[in-house]
This record gives structure tokens, sequence and C-alpha cells, in this order.
């Protein structure tokens, strides 16, 4: 299912993607099913990088608002002033 949710995301010129952990924030709410180990993360994390997505935030405290858009446009300018650099050496 995730797999084919990150194909369906680059398929739609999605470019950043986080993937994080259901934490119980009480006993009212729902129980933790599964706790997801930090080095599937970085499994999900290199396949979306693999895949094209130009910023990936994974763990399980990682949330979907989590500096996504300041990271982005961080990884965005490097990215365009590495281009840059290339070009004039």
């Amino acid at each position: 299912d995730i797999r084919q949710t990150l194909t369906d995301l680059r398929n739609s010129d999605v470019d950043v993607v986080t993937f994080g952990q259901y934490l119980q924030p009480s006993r009212r709410h729902l129980p933790v099913k599964e706790y997801v180990t930090p080095e599937k993360y970085d499994e999900w994390q290199k396949e979306a990088e693999g895949m094209g997505f130009k910023y990936v935030a994974s763990g399980p405290l990682v949330r979907s608002s989590y500096k996504a858009g300041e990271f982005f446009l961080k990884n965005l300018v490097n990215q365009q002033r590495a281009a840059e650099e290339k070009v004039v050496a």
C-alpha cells in the first residue's frame, strides 16, 4: 500500500512526503497497533528518495507538518546552488 501511494504521489508531481508513527496521546485514544522500527523508516526514506521526492522526513516522531516547508525550501535552494557551482566550475 505504501509503495503504491508513493507511486501515485510522484505521478501527481508531489515533491514532499513524510512518514510518522501514531502515538497514543492518552488511554482514551486508540492504542498503537504496531511500533514501526527506525530501520523501517530509513528504508521508506531511501525508497521515496529513489523515486524522486525532493524532500522526505521519516521517523517515529515526524508529523506531516514537521517543518516540511522549511526543509523543502532549504533543500531546494541548496540543490540550486550546487547546480550553479557545477556550471561555474
